[in-house]
Parts: structure tokens; C-alpha cells; sequence
């Protein structure tokens, strides 16, 4: 029988348990390679040692925009309650809006005699015959003029009228009978208030016993 040659041994295979094994790579990347950032909130990122990123907390962000409003808030505050800005600044500049104060004399513009028609403000408007009113300068307290009232059948009252103030655009006094009225004319105290209205003056009185008058007067002189 013919035999095969014999083959050459085959060397033995090297061994890897002593040789180094070849570095690998970090699994987060070099370290020279800089840090990945993550976005969160829009919070402010800073790199972490290993090349991590670190996360800012939402608490501090939110935190740091509350300061900031606050202090805006409170500096607003402060601007409106200096002189001349904007919350006391229109309440300063704003003349229209405020009441006149009160004064102490009659303007010219009531002073002189008027005259007019007067119905009554109650339930039914019944004409109450000619109101004459006689005003004159005077001082809060003091007499300054009078009311003549000639009903529809010629009959005539008196009120004396006591000046209580002028303030705006009207004048208020204190009405009440005259002692030198006849004993069907009512003497109770009562208020009558004139109002300008263009050339006229507006006339109105509580007196309920008079069936609360209203009239508009014009000027006789």
C-alpha cells in the first residue's frame, strides 16, 4: 500500500492570555472630545467632568425669572409713586376730572332777577304759576335773595333764601317761608338748587308741599 506523506505540524497557535488587549475608546467619546449638552427648559447647560452633560435645575431656572420680574415689578412701583409719573402724574395733571371746591360768594353770572314758568315734579306735571328769583352776592350763611311764587289765580308766597355754597355749576340755599306770608303759603324749610343753563337758570326746590317746583328762568335784568 503506498502512504501519503506526512504533513508538516502545524505550530502551535499564540497564545492571547498575555498580550495586552488594545485600548478601546471611552463609551461617552474621548477625552479630549468636548461634553455633549442637553437642553432643558431653556436652562443654562455646563460640561461635567467624563464629558457628560449637566442639567440645570428648572427650580433655579425658574427661581432667577422670578427675581428678574420681581425687580421689574418693583421698579415699575416705584417710577409711579415718584412725582410726576405716570399713576400720580394723571391724577395731577387731570384738572377736569376734579370736583371745584366750594365758594364762599356768588358768582356774577347768578347775580340779577329771573323769571320763568314752574310745573310741579311729581306724579302729574300741573303748572304752579310764575317763579321770581332775586339773587344777590353773599357769603355761605348769609341771605342772598328771594323767591317770589304768583300762582295761576294771582295769589303770591315769598321765600327768603340763605346761601349754603356754591360749588361746580350750582348754587344750593336754604329756602323758607317769608313771615310776611299769608297763612295758606307753606313755611317749611326747604333746599332749592340753581343750575346755569346757557342764558338761563335752572330752578329746583324739594318743598314737596309745593309740589317739589321745577322752572327754567330767563333774565330780566
Amino acid at each position: 500500500p503506498v502512504s501519503s506523506p506526512a504533513l508538516p505540524a502545524r505550530p502551535p497557535e499564540a497564545s492571547h492570555a498575555g498580550s495586552p488587549h488594545p485600548p478601546t475608546e471611552p463609551a461617552g467619546g474621548s477625552a479630549g472630545r468636548p461634553g455633549r449638552l442637553s437642553v432643558s427648559v431653556s436652562a443654562a447647560l455646563a460640561p461635567e467632568r467624563g464629558g457628560r452633560g449637566r442639567r440645570v435645575s428648572c427650580t433655579v431656572a425658574l427661581a432667577v425669572a422670578g427675581a428678574l420680574a420681581a425687580v421689574t415689578v418693583g421698579s415699575v412701583f416705584v417710577l409711579d409713586l415718584l412725582p410726576g409719573g405716570s399713576r400720580g402724574g394723571a391724577q395731577g395733571s387731570d384738572g377736569d376730572g376734579r370736583s371745584e371746591a366750594p365758594t364762599r360768594t356768588v358768582p356774577a353770572a347768578y347775580v340779577g332777577t329771573w323769571e320763568g314758568q314752574a310745573a310741579s315734579r311729581d306724579s302729574l306735571s300741573i303748572p304752579l304759576g310764575t317763579f321770581r328769583v332775586t339773587l344777590k352776592d353773599a357769603k355761605a350763611g348769609e341771605r342772598v335773595g328771594t323767591v317770589r311764587h304768583t300762582d295761576i289765580l294771582g295769589g303770591v308766597c315769598e321765600d327768603v333764601l340763605t346761601l349754603e355754597r356754591v360749588s361746580g355749576k350750582r348754587l344750593v340755599a336754604a329756602a323758607a317761608g317769608a313771615e310776611s306770608n299769608r297763612s295758606v303759603c307753606d313755611q317749611a324749610r326747604h333746599t332749592v338748587v340753581l343750575t346755569p343753563t346757557g342764558d338761563d337758570l335752572r330752578y329746583e326746590s324739594d318743598s314737596k308741599a309745593s309740589g317739589r317746583p321745577e322752572a327754567r328762568l330767563s333774565k330780566l335784568r
